[in-house]
């Protein structure tokens, strides 16, 4: 059902999703100027690099993947796979943002990583919580089939 508590924490996994475009998640500094690097295209074109793209196909693949979870109540199997999968995606992100650097060969400064660069790992966790509660629905509907 879509009433359910793991609907709750997959729709927070969305909304992070969605959040995740429009905040920083690196600050590059260099002398007196300060460029914000965020998944929104164009957020600092001129000193952003080509890695972004991948993490901001990722992220859109986070964002379909939690939002279409939730309306595969009726396979809770699926939905539970699917769910660890999403975690899965979610800390594979966290780790694209600090191996690969988002900036331009050859564009100096100092690069420091912002809030928008954890927030996956806060949306990993409500993955996490989404899982668990589909497993123990599982578990419910299996024991309740037992005693009939």
């Amino acid at each position: 059902m879509i009433q359910r508590k793991q609907t709750i924490f997959l729709l927070l996994v969305s909304l992070r999703a969605i959040a995740q475009f429009f905040i920083p998640i690196q600050t590059l500094t260099f002398e007196d100027k300060s460029w914000q690097i965020c998944l929104m295209p164009g957020c600092s074109a001129d000193v952003m690099g080509n890695n972004i793209y991948v993490a901001m196909i990722l992220n859109i693949i986070i964002l379909i993947l939690s939002t279409s979870i939730i309306f595969l109540y009726k396979n809770r199997i699926l939905q539970y796979k699917l769910a660890n999968l999403l975690m899965v995606f979610n800390v594979f992100l966290v780790g694209l943002f600090f191996i690969f650097s988002f900036i331009k060969i050859g564009t100096p400064g100092i690069i420091s990583y912002q809030s928008g660069a954890f927030l996956p790992l806060l949306s990993a966790v409500f993955a996490y919580l989404a899982a668990y509660y589909i497993k123990k629905d599982e578990q419910l509907v299996r024991s309740a089939d037992r005693i009939r």
